[in-house]
């Protein structure tokens, strides 16, 4: 056997084959696996033998046993499998990215006060990526993913929707908005206690939002009398802007209200004991694998929402 050597001398299919062998057994079996004649993959194994100057395995008449220098060599060949398909699985990865395309759907409220910056933020990283974004109603947003109208819904968490894979991307909090010269605008927090007695502009029943409210005022078994009652959360705003009353809203659909407004003619308060918040979710197929522009742009909502630009 020759005393020098260079590891350019190996060929990926010598390694593959040793691995095979050390991983079986048999050479029989090996080769099957490899779709070659055992004569031929002996052959592999013993040019890798030669090109070594060792010998990798002890043949007996029933199996192949891994000698001390196959031992010590099999973690070296399989760690070098395990990163080259890495490094294959993200060149593919990139190469399906910027050939990709990325079909989303949000509510209204969602498409319109997070889904902006995130899309502006993922075309600036990935500006060959086509993005089609589709606000629709909340009841449809599951429908479209199982019949494969979007590749991702972003929503708020919901029990309808359990065949389907809940991915957190986003936790929001439910805030006080009432005019800014009210009494409770000055405090830093407001207990939902102290909101009983004021004219409450909320959401309709059926909603989300309005059973999130119902719940935090269930605790005092009062039967509340809103004021007003709405659909968009853009006329409970405005109500509220005009003195007419004050609500309780997701944190970032005031945010972003207040970024599109001039003036600030309304206040937000963090509301208390308890405090309540909304897991907002990426919906995607159940058994599924996630697109790389899926998982790219999750992760760009994941960055926003843990740096607080929401």
């Amino acid at each position: 056997m020759s005393s020098k050597f260079a590891a350019s001398n190996l060929s990926l299919r010598q390694l593959r084959a040793f691995l095979a062998v050390a991983h079986a057994s048999s050479m029989t079996r090996a080769a099957e696996k490899l779709h070659l004649t055992p004569s031929a993959l002996s052959m592999l194994v013993r040019g890798m033998e030669d090109d070594l100057g060792a010998r990798l395995f002890d043949r007996t008449t029933r199996r192949l046993v891994l000698t001390e220098a196959g031992l010590q060599f099999l973690p070296t060949v399989e760690q070098v499998f395990v990163q080259l398909e890495a490094g294959i699985a993200a060149l593919q990865n990139t190469q399906q990215v910027k050939a990709g395309r990325l079909r989303v759907a949000a509510s209204p409220l969602l498409a319109s006060a997070l889904f902006p910056k995130v899309i502006a933020s993922f075309r600036l990283h990935h500006p060959q990526v086509k993005v089609t974004l589709l606000d629709a109603s909340v009841e449809s947003l599951p429908d479209l993913v199982r019949r494969g109208e979007v590749d991702m819904a972003v929503c708020t968490a919901s029990s309808d929707a359990t065949d389907l894979v809940a991915t957190p991307v986003y936790t929001d909090k439910l805030m006080l908005v009432c005019p800014s010269a009210h009494r409770l605008a000055k405090r830093r927090e407001v207990e939902w206690q102290d909101l009983l007695d004021e004219p409450l502009i909320l959401m309709r029943h059926g909603s989300g939002l309005r059973a999130l409210v119902d719940k935090a005022f269930a605790k005092w078994n009062k039967h509340m009398q809103p004021a007003y009652e709405v659909s968009q959360v853009a006329t409970a705003l405005g109500l509220v802007s005009e003195g007419e009353g004050i609500s309780v809203l997701p944190s970032y659909a005031i945010s972003r209200a207040q970024t599109l407004s001039s003036a600030t003619v309304v206040a937000t308060v963090d509301l208390v004991s308890p405090s309540v918040s909304r897991e907002i979710v990426a919906l995607t197929k159940e058994g599924a694998e996630m697109t790389p522009a899926v998982l790219m742009f999750v992760d760009q909502f994941k960055k926003h929402a843990g740096a607080g630009l929401f």
